[in-house]
């Protein structure tokens, strides 16, 4: 495969769908649908993403963080900087959620 596919198809769009396969550790949910997702951006051979975590104290933030930034190094070019962060400033509430896990955990 030539690097240049894998940089034509490192798109915001391909990216999120890519951290859609990411699972929360705690229950299984795709951190995308669980609203996880802070802010996304792309530059030129650079990824960063920053996540909100479901509480203060989420136990899991390293395990996210890394099951995260694993997923954007393979999905990346592998000469491109990929950051991962979790912003500890932001507030997760159940808003968050994606309307389908909504309905599916009954909070709709």
């Amino acid at each position: 495969m030539d690097p240049q596919d894998n940089a034509d198809a490192t798109t915001q769009e391909h990216l999120m769908a890519v951290l859609r396969r990411v699972a929360d550790p705690e229950i299984g949910e795709s951190i995308v649908d669980l609203g996880l997702v802070g802010r996304l951006d792309l530059a030129p051979g650079r990824v960063a993403l920053s996540l909100i975590p479901t509480s203060a104290t989420c136990p899991m933030a390293d395990v996210l963080i890394e099951d995260a930034e694993l997923a954007l190094r393979e999905a990346c070019p592998p000469d491109w900087t990929v950051a991962v962060e979790m912003d500890w400033n932001a507030v997760w509430t159940p808003q968050r959620l994606s309307p389908a896990l909504r309905l599916r955990l009954g909070w709709a």
